[in-house]
Protein backbone atom coordinates (compact mmCIF):
# COMPACT_ATOMS: atom_id res chain seq x y z
CA UNK A 1 0.00 0.00 0.00
CA UNK A 2 1.37 3.80 -1.03
CA UNK A 3 2.13 5.73 2.48
CA UNK A 4 2.62 9.48 2.88
CA UNK A 5 5.05 11.09 4.75
CA UNK A 6 2.76 11.78 7.73
CA UNK A 7 2.21 7.79 8.36
CA UNK A 8 6.25 7.41 8.25
CA UNK A 9 6.86 9.54 11.53
CA UNK A 10 5.98 9.13 15.19
CA UNK A 11 4.58 12.66 15.78
CA UNK A 12 1.55 11.16 16.94
CA UNK A 13 -0.04 12.85 14.27
CA UNK A 14 -3.03 11.90 12.46
CA UNK A 15 -2.12 9.07 10.12
CA UNK A 16 -3.33 9.02 6.56
CA UNK A 17 -3.49 7.03 3.71
CA UNK A 18 -2.65 7.84 0.20
CA UNK A 19 -5.20 7.43 -2.68
CA UNK A 20 -4.11 5.14 -5.01
CA UNK A 21 -1.90 6.82 -7.67
CA UNK A 22 -3.10 8.67 -10.94
CA UNK A 23 -2.41 11.02 -13.66
CA UNK A 24 -2.48 14.29 -13.29
CA UNK A 25 -4.84 16.44 -15.05
CA UNK A 26 -2.35 18.95 -16.63
CA UNK A 27 0.84 17.40 -17.09
CA UNK A 28 0.20 13.40 -16.75
CA UNK A 29 2.70 12.68 -14.10
CA UNK A 30 1.64 9.81 -12.28
CA UNK A 31 1.23 10.95 -8.56
CA UNK A 32 -0.45 9.59 -4.78
CA UNK A 33 -2.17 12.29 -2.93
CA UNK A 34 -3.77 11.96 0.55
CA UNK A 35 -6.19 14.07 -0.56
CA UNK A 36 -9.25 11.63 -2.01
CA UNK A 37 -10.38 13.09 -5.40
CA UNK A 38 -7.15 14.81 -5.98
CA UNK A 39 -6.75 15.90 -9.92
CA UNK A 40 -3.31 17.40 -9.63
CA UNK A 41 -0.01 16.64 -8.83
CA UNK A 42 0.64 19.98 -7.48
CA UNK A 43 -0.89 24.12 -7.17
CA UNK A 44 1.01 24.74 -10.56
CA UNK A 45 -0.86 22.37 -12.58
CA UNK A 46 -3.55 23.14 -11.17
CA UNK A 47 -3.68 26.26 -11.69
CA UNK A 48 -2.15 26.07 -15.20
CA UNK A 49 -5.42 23.83 -16.05
CA UNK A 50 -8.00 26.16 -14.56
CA UNK A 51 -6.15 29.20 -15.96
CA UNK A 52 -6.07 27.34 -20.00
CA UNK A 53 -10.27 26.63 -18.77
CA UNK A 54 -11.03 30.17 -17.76
CA UNK A 55 -9.34 31.94 -20.84
CA UNK A 56 -10.91 29.40 -23.17
CA UNK A 57 -14.85 29.49 -21.25
CA UNK A 58 -14.60 32.76 -21.34
CA UNK A 59 -14.98 32.93 -25.26
CA UNK A 60 -17.03 30.38 -25.68
CA UNK A 61 -19.16 31.79 -22.84
CA UNK A 62 -19.81 34.82 -24.95
CA UNK A 63 -20.59 32.71 -28.21
CA UNK A 64 -22.82 30.84 -26.38
CA UNK A 65 -24.95 33.21 -24.57
CA UNK A 66 -24.89 35.23 -28.25
CA UNK A 67 -26.32 31.89 -30.05
CA UNK A 68 -29.17 31.42 -27.01
CA UNK A 69 -29.97 35.08 -26.55
CA UNK A 70 -29.29 37.38 -29.79
CA UNK A 71 -29.93 34.24 -32.78
CA UNK A 72 -30.23 37.18 -35.12
CA UNK A 73 -26.94 37.91 -34.76
CA UNK A 74 -25.72 34.85 -33.81
CA UNK A 75 -26.94 33.54 -37.26
CA UNK A 76 -25.89 36.47 -39.23
CA UNK A 77 -22.03 35.58 -37.40
CA UNK A 78 -22.45 31.76 -37.80
CA UNK A 79 -21.74 31.46 -34.20
CA UNK A 80 -22.35 27.43 -34.40
CA UNK A 81 -19.57 27.25 -36.47
CA UNK A 82 -16.92 29.78 -34.60
CA UNK A 83 -17.90 27.39 -31.56
CA UNK A 84 -16.93 24.32 -33.40
CA UNK A 85 -13.65 26.01 -34.74
CA UNK A 86 -12.67 26.95 -31.33
CA UNK A 87 -13.32 23.50 -30.29
CA UNK A 88 -11.52 22.26 -33.03
CA UNK A 89 -8.39 24.56 -32.30
CA UNK A 90 -9.03 23.82 -28.47
CA UNK A 91 -8.27 20.49 -29.28
CA UNK A 92 -5.55 21.03 -31.49
CA UNK A 93 -3.57 22.91 -28.94
CA UNK A 94 -3.83 19.95 -26.24
CA UNK A 95 -2.41 17.68 -29.05
CA UNK A 96 0.28 19.65 -29.64
CA UNK A 97 0.92 21.05 -25.88
CA UNK A 98 -0.42 18.54 -23.46
CA UNK A 99 0.83 15.08 -25.40
CA UNK A 100 -3.16 14.79 -26.22
CA UNK A 101 -4.72 14.72 -22.72
CA UNK A 102 -8.19 16.29 -22.85
CA UNK A 103 -8.41 19.46 -21.13
CA UNK A 104 -11.86 18.92 -20.10
CA UNK A 105 -13.96 16.79 -17.57
CA UNK A 106 -16.54 14.13 -18.48
CA UNK A 107 -19.89 15.36 -18.72
CA UNK A 108 -21.13 12.89 -16.08
CA UNK A 109 -18.72 14.64 -13.86
CA UNK A 110 -20.45 17.70 -14.08
CA UNK A 111 -23.47 16.32 -13.76
CA UNK A 112 -22.81 14.92 -10.57
CA UNK A 113 -21.31 18.51 -9.05
CA UNK A 114 -24.22 20.06 -10.66
CA UNK A 115 -27.34 18.11 -10.68
CA UNK A 116 -29.80 20.42 -11.35
CA UNK A 117 -28.60 21.30 -15.03
CA UNK A 118 -30.33 17.98 -15.76
CA UNK A 119 -33.81 18.55 -13.77
CA UNK A 120 -36.59 19.43 -15.98
CA UNK A 121 -37.84 23.04 -15.83
CA UNK A 122 -41.95 22.96 -15.40
CA UNK A 123 -43.73 25.94 -16.45
CA UNK A 124 -47.39 27.21 -16.34
CA UNK A 125 -48.57 26.26 -19.82
CA UNK A 126 -49.62 29.45 -22.15
CA UNK A 127 -53.13 29.06 -22.63
CA UNK A 128 -55.06 31.73 -24.28
CA UNK A 129 -57.68 33.32 -22.75
CA UNK A 130 -61.24 32.48 -23.72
Amino acid sequence: MLRCACEADNSGAPRRTVQPERACLECGVPFASGVAGAEFCGNACRMAFNNRRSKRGAEIYDLLMALRHDRHTATVLKVWTLLSRCAAIYREEDRAERDGRRSWRHPSEILARRPYLKAEILRPSRRKAD
